[in-house]
């Protein structure tokens, strides 16, 4: 019986050594986890910094996972306030075992969120070490906000050099930017649907669609320059535009430049939901238009003679975000689905079963298949 007691523990150990296990902790951009794995990394890279209070790796780590569970935690209903404390608590302790460094100097500008106030830590953290590719990102962003087009290309192609842009958000984006019209300008929602279409642009893609992240359009310098360059009214009493107007007062542009809205920002109704009825799907879009256009004319051009859909099923290159890219991949279905249903109607066979075959590839991705596969003949 004794014996059997020493087993038991023994695997209990082995068990609790596992689930503590220090792993790398990715981008929330590059890699998504369940909010019990950041806990879970957050208590491993804890116990690797009291036992190394020196390892910047293991601070850098253990940064992330809290950032990540205080941003994405949806049952920490703690204020943002609150949260922020916190986290610049964090970096106080990490300066203290690593004063001067990189990472304190890179995790107190990230913390400002964009702020130009900041900006002299990034600088500080840059000429540290240049060959790092934390703040590689937020180059970009500098880039576009202060409209240094030579700046934001330069280090997105950085960017992909250093392999941080996934293939198929490349693919994604590229498809996303292929359909537009001319001079297009693309709202757009996140890093995913941002980066890599910069990313694009840079490489010679596209140059004339402006995308713009509806994110950074809240910051007033930012807005203010792009309002300027658009022909649109900025008014200084106004700290920030409303989200729920954005779409509109954008298409008001001098140059009558067509606004279409990605359908990754499906996560952000706020900027649509009142003016859904002004949306036509495109493809990866839905164009803003005010008076009603043949929209299935140009669905059907995008698919059959402008995206690249190949590496749907043909997989070209390593993929570093595979259940992303699946993930951002199912905004396909909603196009095709529109387009099977019209090739059936229309009795065009061949490209019914065209459509349904990438829809049951690409069904693979949600969360209840089964929804969407009853639905096809």
């Amino acid at each position: 019986m004794k014996n059997c007691w020493i087993v038991l523990l023994l695997i209990f150990i082995n068990f609790h050594a596992e689930a503590q296990k220090a792993e790398p902790v990715p981008t929330y951009a590059k890699a998504q986890n369940d909010m019990s794995w950041y806990q879970q990394q957050i208590k491993a890279w804890k116990q690797v910094i009291q036992n190394q209070p020196k390892d910047a790796e293991a601070w850098m780590h253990y940064y992330n996972a809290k950032r990540i569970l205080v941003n994405h935690d949806t049952n920490d209903h703690r204020s943002f306030t609150e949260k922020d404390a916190e986290m610049n608590a964090l970096v106080d302790d990490m300066e203290k075992s690593l004063p001067n460094s990189y990472e304190v100097n890179f995790c107190r500008w990230q913390l400002g969120g964009n702020d130009l106030s900041k900006l002299p830590y990034l600088q500080k953290a840059m000429s540290i070490d240049s060959s790092r590719s934390e703040h590689i990102s937020y180059m970009i962003n500098i880039g576009e906000m202060e409209r240094n087009r030579a700046q934001r290309d330069a280090f997105s192609l950085k960017s992909m050099n250093k392999g941080m842009i996934s293939s198929g958000m490349l693919y994604y984006n590229f498809n996303t930017l292929a359909g537009l019209e001319q001079h297009a300008i693309l709202l757009t929602a996140g890093d995913n649907d941002t980066y890599p279409a910069w990313a694009l642009q840079a490489k010679g893609i596209r140059k004339d669609v402006h995308v713009l992240n509806v994110f950074l359009l809240q910051k007033k310098e930012y807005r203010k320059k792009v309002f300027e360059e658009l022909g649109l009214p900025f008014e200084e009493a106004k700290e920030k535009v409303s989200n729920e107007n954005i779409v509109e007062l954008i298409s008001h542009n001098k140059f009558h430049w067509p606004v279409y809205v990605a359908l990754t920002t499906a996560g952000c109704e706020v900027y649509t939901q009142q003016i859904e009825e002004r949306l036509y799907l495109c493809g990866l879009v839905y164009r803003y238009d005010t008076t009603s256009f043949d929209h299935l004319a140009v669905l059907k051009r995008n698919f059959e003679k402008l995206y690249a859909l190949d590496y749907l099923d043909k997989v070209f290159y390593p993929e570093i975000s595979t259940e992303l890219v699946e993930r951002i991949n199912t905004n396909y279905i909603i196009p095709m689905f529109k387009l099977y249903e019209h090739y059936r109607d229309s009795g065009d066979l061949q490209h019914q079963l065209w459509m349904k075959e990438k829809i049951i590839l690409l069904a693979k991705g949600l969360d209840d298949p089964d929804t969407i596969l009853k639905k096809l003949d």
